[in-house]
């Protein structure tokens, strides 16, 4: 009898271990999403690299794309100009943490239009499309910049409001990725950032990083 019970426990104890192991050749599956997350990121690294630049319509090195932005913000500094910021959803986020970041650390005149009041209020007197478009043509002024950024490229708000940025003199510097015909990327900007990529969180991150290293290299530019 005490041999059968052991036996049986026995038994018991290898069904419970095939229960909570995973089988020898199979990886456990928060080391496959982890290894899945590694790809991604590498992924991103990736992009960053292939990330292009037109300035004036013309084909240029991310370099010189992003030393002419670091001088275009430098002159807005000098000439106490603004500079402008508008997107949609993520990139929204993104214009509210970057203006802020161009007012502390460049000493650049720098505002983005994601208040509440002024984007639910455009929206309902005049429809989701005029909400950057009717604050850039109140505010803006010919020589101030606008920082356009759409991960499609599509949004109509953005690019209709960076149309009429164009129409009363402003610097229009456009920031998209997904098709590289798009929209935003059509307009005649005076420079344009492009990321070959159609998942947002790529296009997002890959945006904010070339934009952050911008902002960092003009905060070691001399004080405001």
């Amino acid at each position: 009898a005490e041999g059968g019970r052991a036996v049986s426990s026995m038994a018991m104890g290898e069904s419970a271990a095939g229960l909570t192991a995973e089988p020898a050749d199979r990886e456990p599956p928060a080391f496959v999403a982890g290894r899945r997350a590694v790809v991604w990121l590498q992924s991103l690294a990736t992009l960053l690299e292939q990330s292009t630049c037109r300035r004036r319509g013309e084909a240029v090195s991310l370099a010189q794309g992003l030393e002419a932005l670091h001088r275009l913000w430098l002159r807005q500094r000098a000439d106490d100009r603004a500079v402008y910021w508008i997107g949609n959803g993520g990139s929204a986020a993104l214009t509210s943490h970057l203006a802020q970041d161009l007012l502390r650390k460049g000493g650049v005149r720098s505002w983005t239009f994601t208040d509440p009041a002024l984007i639910t209020g455009t929206a309902n007197d005049h429809g989701y499309r005029e909400v950057f478009r009717r604050p850039v043509r109140a505010v803006g002024r010919a020589g101030d910049v606008l920082m356009a950024i759409s991960s499609s490229g599509a949004s109509r708000n953005v690019v209709d409001a960076a149309a009429a940025g164009l129409e009363i003199g402003m610097t229009l510097v456009t920031v998209s990725a997904f098709r590289p015909d798009n929209r935003l990327r059509a307009l005649p900007a005076a420079l344009s950032f492009h990321t070959p990529t159609e998942r947002y969180g790529h296009a997002e991150l890959a945006h904010g990083a070339l934009l952050h290293a911008a902002i960092d290299g003009l905060a070691g530019a001399g004080p405001g």
